[in-house]
């Protein structure tokens, strides 16, 4: 699920990945991928007559209004295309410049990376919290206003608090505030509008295609924006811009657009209940958010790389455990290959960051990408060989069984990603070819190799999500593999280390990038020795099959755990 490559421009945490699908969506996105329709797009009875006459995105719009209301469009507008689509895609390019700003070494700025990261490993437990200890009698609105009132204050401190003032320490606790904010108001969000699609299954299709297009629209315009800005106004400036659009989320809450009432005594006691019957569930949430507090703390506090990755390495291996014991074995077996494999796809992002874009005087020999380029114009070819991808997977793949299509799509991107390793050794210039050029033909190929991995990824944890516990099992999977993002990117910063690879963007620092060809190797090759687990980890079954039998509202039947105790 997990592309290698290091030649994009850096994303937030958060942003438009494999890892954004979350929570209750998961059924209705198992849909959209595997439609067979010619357009992708599934509708019935009276909504295939209304959404497939209208041929103008206005009769789109005035159909999603009649059916779900025009408030619950205002708030996706606000939560998921201005926040989660536009305002994340136009900062996520200036972290990495603001690190660089602080001389933060490539392994201290990867630890860091995955600290900020960790946010979206914790939607289970606050899925969890906001479930179960309601604010006022309202599960979400509270949440998602406390949240928004952190990431404003957060965001907003760092486009004008000044450079010798805050420290890279409060940077970075300012970005996790950020993307704490983000996830909180996704999943808070997806869990509505997942509730009202379960209402009215023939319009989810059409509701899923209003929020994503909105997600890549707002991510494209926003790349397009980010570069020119950072150039010509500053890293902190794209800071600024975005705190009245991170605020906009605060209007749809105020007015209650989330449509919530209070929750009754009795109603809270329902909910409760239905915890207890989830008891090894919320035990799992527990234990994730202890583990994203351990790296949190150890990532922000200790400066000791070495310390950083053994702790992730620990909290991966606890984690793998705990989920195979707990969990049903197909369900099991298959979160254990996308964490192991996550894990195991050591991040150079931060040493690679400095690579492309440090200047004459700190490497002479490298590719000094302007920030226009290495943002903008790399970011809008690879968004758009994307959805090339996503097209193409629809059409000729998504019949293909998920041992096959994971098995060659990883080596296909494994084969690719060796040309990062013919662009550190700076090969490519021997033969002729302009670093631009270079970069911008492999990054084409590799943007749409990565969709054909996330699809399988989205469709099998979707399968995998008994009826009634959607929520709390997709937030589960996908919060395990964001916290395999984490491990990879703290194992990585070990492995820059040992490899002496540390630039920081000083003054004459190219012999820093003299292992990182290696580094690249290892972060291609390692992910790939996980595909001899596949015959024992995926199931052989084509992507439109069911994986659990029909009815079956138990994640844990069959587990290790419940065979131990004699159920």
């Amino acid at each position: 699920m997990k592309m290698r490559r290091q030649v994009e421009p850096p994303v937030a945490e958060g942003e438009l990945r494999p890892e954004d699908v979350e929570d209750a969506v998961a059924n209705e996105v198992t849909s959209l991928v595997t439609a067979k329709a010619p357009k992708g797009v599934v509708v019935t009875d009276s909504a295939s007559s209304s959404c497939c006459d209208s041929s103008s995105a206005t009769s789109g719009l005035r159909v999603l209004c009649d059916q779900f209301g025009s408030r619950l469009l205002l708030l996706l507008f606000a939560t998921q295309h201005v926040m989660k689509g536009f305002t994340s895609s136009f900062i996520a390019p200036a972290v990495p410049y603001m690190y660089k700003s602080y001389n933060v070494p490539a392994p201290r700025q990867q630890i860091f990376s995955g600290v900020t990261q960790l946010p979206w490993a914790m939607k289970p437990i606050i899925g969890l919290i906001s479930d179960a200890v309601p604010i006022c009698g309202y599960h979400k609105a509270p949440y998602m206003v406390a949240a928004t009132f952190l990431g404003v204050g957060a965001v907003a401190t760092i486009g004008l608090v000044g450079h010798d003032t805050l420290s890279v320490t409060n940077f970075v606790i300012c970005i996790f505030l950020l993307q704490l904010q983000m996830s909180t108001c996704d999943l808070l969000v997806e869990a509505k509008y997942a509730e009202r699609m379960r209402s009215k299954p023939a319009y989810g299709p059409a509701l899923m295609t209003f929020v994503w297009f909105g997600l890549n629209a707002g991510g494209l315009v926003a790349t397009a924006f980010a570069g020119p800005v950072l150039a010509r106004f500053g890293n902190r400036s794209v800071f600024l811009i975005s705190v009245p659009l991170l605020a906009s989320v605060l209007m749809p809450l105020m007015r209650n657009y989330l449509e919530e009432t209070p929750r009754s005594a009795e109603e809270l006691s329902a909910t409760w209940k239905q915890l207890s019957e989830q008891k090894e569930a919320c035990y799992l949430c527990l234990l994730m958010f202890a583990g994203t507090c351990v790296l949190t703390v150890l990532g922000i506090v200790w400066e000791s790389v070495w310390l950083n990755a053994v702790a992730a390495i620990t909290v991966a291996i606890i984690m793998l455990v705990s989920f195979s014991v707990v969990l049903r074995p197909v369900i099991a077996k298959v979160n254990a290959f996308f964490l192991i494999q996550t894990s195991v796809g050591f991040s150079i992002s931060g040493a690679a960051f400095y690579f492309y874009t440090d200047d004459d005087k700190m490497f002479k020999d490298g590719p000094h990408f302007s920030k226009e380029f290495f943002v903008s114009v790399i970011g809008i070819v690879s968004a758009i060989c994307s959805l090339v991808g996503v097209y193409t997977y629809q059409q000729y793949a998504s019949d293909w069984t998920y041992r096959k299509l994971l098995f060659w799509t990883n080596i296909v991107a494994s084969v690719l990603s060796m040309s990062d390793v013919i662009f550190f050794k700076r090969w490519n210039k021997v033969v002729g070819i302009p670093d631009e050029f270079f970069v911008l033909g492999s990054s084409v190929c590799l943007a749409v190799v990565a969709q054909w991995m996330w699809m399988p990824g989205v469709v099998i944890l979707s399968q995998l999500c008994p009826p009634g516990m959607e929520a709390t099992m997709y937030a589960l999977l996908a919060g395990c593999h964001n916290l395999g993002n984490t491990i990879s990117s703290n194992c990585g910063a070990w492995v820059l280390s040992l490899l002496k690879c540390e630039p920081s963007g000083a003054i004459d620092e190219g012999h820093q990038f003299d292992n990182l060809w290696v580094a690249s190797c290892l972060s291609t090759v390692m992910p790939a020795l996980t595909l001899l687990l596949l015959p024992l980890l995926i199931p052989d079954a084509k992507q439109t099959d069911s994986l659990l039998d029909e009815g079956d509202r138990d994640a844990m039947s069959g587990s290790l755990l419940r065979r131990w105790r004699g159920y």
